[in-house]
């Protein structure tokens, strides 16, 4: 679920998932206190308390919330972009040294059809792997760390304590398609690769295929490897769509779970009303930072799989640099009996 690698060959991107995770974690205190600023307004009315001045201040307070919730929405968009940028220039100029020292050898490690490929669609994947998932990756374990401390304070550590206990079941779910996920991947880009090097083959060529009526031939190839490649992509959108069932059926289950909770607490005369409120709008956020750590999963597990093709590439050994001199004297070259031609003219 995390390659080392990659972050080891773009450490500048540290920074901005650092970034990326305050800014959402910000974000997430402020929604904090905007359910905390309605809870309190809902009792004051519903005890008949409020008065226009206090809720002329709950809603400057409420107006202040959502404009720093926008700067933070903005900054961690921000973030996301600086934190990717990097790891295309670098994958690229990486691809491409790789390419220059392999020399015309490099033909037998990858076809051009490939890398072409991996250099354009295969790191573009590496954009939703640096720039959403690995930041979310982090802030999903902190955000329900974060809740549980509130909804201790606002007053039942036994409904937070249970919501906290739901959250693994996530993760779990996730880790359960994870190894069914890579090999999917993997044969998706097997599949995706010999498809783009079939096509440029035959396009590169369309010349001698009609020549030699071969044409034919190859269209009713092209067309059995796009329905491969169409079955193979199938399999994978069935499989991020059952496991993102999966997901939603725990995330949801679980905030429901919650909100009963609280509100059987509130029955029990154990909660106030304004406690009430608070955590049952803010249950769901117990499970949304992992239910979305799920979404961006598939992506870059698709990432993953680009990434491994990217490396086995980069790590394919190069020929051996000559160092042998010929000595600038003593030698002795000679031709005879050399000779070339020319539309029968002899020379």
């Amino acid at each position: 679920m995390f390659d080392k690698r990659l972050m080891a060959m773009c450490p500048e991107s540290k920074k901005y998932i650092v970034g990326n995770i305050i800014c959402q974690w910000v974000e997430l205190m402020m929604n904090a206190v905007m359910i905390f600023v309605i809870a309190n307004a809902v009792e004051k009315l519903y005890r008949k308390e409020m008065t226009v001045k206090e809720m002329l201040i709950s809603l400057a307070i409420l107006a202040g919330v959502l404009i720093v919730r926008f700067v933070m929405t903005k900054k961690t968009t921000q973030m996301s972009y600086r934190a990717s940028k990097t790891v295309k220039r670098v994958m690229r100029e990486q691809i491409y040294k790789k390419i220059l020292k392999l020399g015309n050898t490099y033909r037998e490690h990858a076809t051009t059809a490939e890398l072409v490929q991996e250099s354009v669609e295969g790191v573009e994947q590496l954009e939703s792997y640096f720039g959403q998932y690995v930041p979310q990756f982090f802030y999903a374990f902190i955000a329900p760390i974060t809740l549980f401390v509130l909804f201790g304070l606002a007053g039942s550590f036994k409904v937070a304590g249970v919501l906290l206990i739901c959250v693994p079941l996530i993760p779990g779910a996730i880790m359960m398609v994870q190894k069914i996920a890579k090999k999917l991947l993997s044969k998706y880009w097997d599949q995706y690769a010999k498809l783009g090097s079939t096509f440029l083959e035959n396009l590169q060529g369309m010349t001698t295929l009609k020549t030699y009526k071969a044409d034919a031939y190859k269209n009713e190839q092209m067309n059995a490897e796009s329905e491969n490649f169409r079955r193979i992509t199938m399999k994978v959108l069935t499989m991020q769509l059952n496991s993102i069932i999966i997901m939603d059926f725990f995330a949801y289950g679980g905030a429901a779970l919650g909100i009963a909770l609280a509100g059987k607490t509130f029955i029990d005369g154990n909660l106030t009303l304004q406690s009430t409120v608070f955590m049952i709008l803010l249950s769901a956020d117990f499970f949304l930072p992992m239910r979305k750590l799920g979404s961006y999963f598939h992506v870059a597990m698709n990432g993953m799989a680009a990434s491994d093709r990217i490396f086995k590439f980069l790590s394919e050994e190069e020929p051996k640099e000559k160092t042998a001199r010929l000595s600038e004297t003593g030698l002795d070259i000679r031709l005879s009996d050399v000779s070339f031609s020319y539309d029968d003219e002899k020379q």
